[in-house]
């Protein structure tokens, strides 16, 4: 007597086939988006960090001309020039001497200190 029961039918491969078939599409769509999403990530950030260079760049050329600038605005010959026209001279008989002393004890008219 052979036995043959009826094979149930929510095993068949054909249908476990199919759901591993669809879980396998879902992944590589997954995995196609990701990957877009990165590149997309990736521009952005490229395109920020061009900008910053660029930005960068401009500084230190305005610096360049700052320094440049500086240089001639404080040269010697355009000192004096200055100097010249503002009726500057190098006498020294007008000056004046102020001398600060650090935190002291007062003194009294004779020099000693007050207890």
């Amino acid at each position: 007597m052979q036995n043959t029961s009826p094979e149930p039918t929510h095993l068949k491969a054909f249908k476990w086939r199919g759901f591993f078939l669809l879980l396998l599409l879902f992944i590589c769509l997954v995995t196609l988006l990701a990957i877009v999403k990165t590149q997309h990530e990736i521009r952005s950030v490229e395109s920020t960090y061009y900008q910053t260079l660029q930005h960068a760049l401009e500084a230190r050329e305005e610096w360049g001309r700052l320094m440049l600038e500086k240089q001639h605005l404080t040269s010697p010959a355009r000192v004096e020039q200055q100097a010249k026209q503002l009726n500057m001279t190098l006498d020294k008989t007008h000056y004046q001497y102020i001398y600060i002393q650090p935190d002291a004890e007062p003194l009294t008219e004779t020099g000693n200190a007050e207890n």
